[in-house]
């Protein structure tokens, strides 16, 4: 039998829950996407590569949230599992434009069943309602957070 949700506390924690609530999808997520042989950030772009054929190396740092570095290795590892291939741009050789390989797409349909899955695994406790609020608390503190200034005074 399952544990009842323990009563929330809304209190300075609250980034640090925000936090390790993402590290513990992450982690998880990493888990389920494994056996096709992909990482969580490998899936990512992926999606963005899908959504966006052609997305510019720099675009995608921005989209992801990577260094151009970091994004230079994931990338590598991933054309050596031949899942992108980097194409220079006919009008600038700088930028590579990037597109998903037909490897790729075979594995892009079992990645989106097991993304379902576990998205809908994930959200089994809270209701919809719930989900829509705390989507758009979180975008709304996402938003925020840029603007916010060390000296800032609060008012409580």
């Amino acid at each position: 039998m399952d544990k009842p949700a323990p009563e929330i506390e809304v209190d300075d924690n609250l980034g640090f829950l925000i936090h390790e609530a993402a590290q513990a999808i992450t982690v998880a997520y990493g888990t389920v996407m494994a056996p096709l042989g992909l990482t969580r950030p490998q899936v990512r772009v992926v999606a963005w590569v899908d959504h966006s054929p052609g997305i510019t190396q720099a675009e995608l740092c921005e989209r992801i949230g990577t260094s151009p570095m970091a994004m230079t290795g994931l990338l590598d590892r991933m054309e050596s599992k031949e899942l992108v291939k980097r194409v220079d741009d006919p009008n600038d050789r700088r930028v590579k434009r990037i597109f998903l390989t037909n490897e790729a797409l075979r594995l892009k349909p079992e990645m989106e069943k097991i993304a379902a899955t576990f998205k809908q695994q994930v959200r089994l406790r809270p209701t919809p309602e719930q989900i829509t609020t705390a989507v758009n608390v979180l975008h709304t503190m996402r938003s925020n957070a840029p603007r916010t200034k060390p000296d800032a005074q609060t008012e409580a």
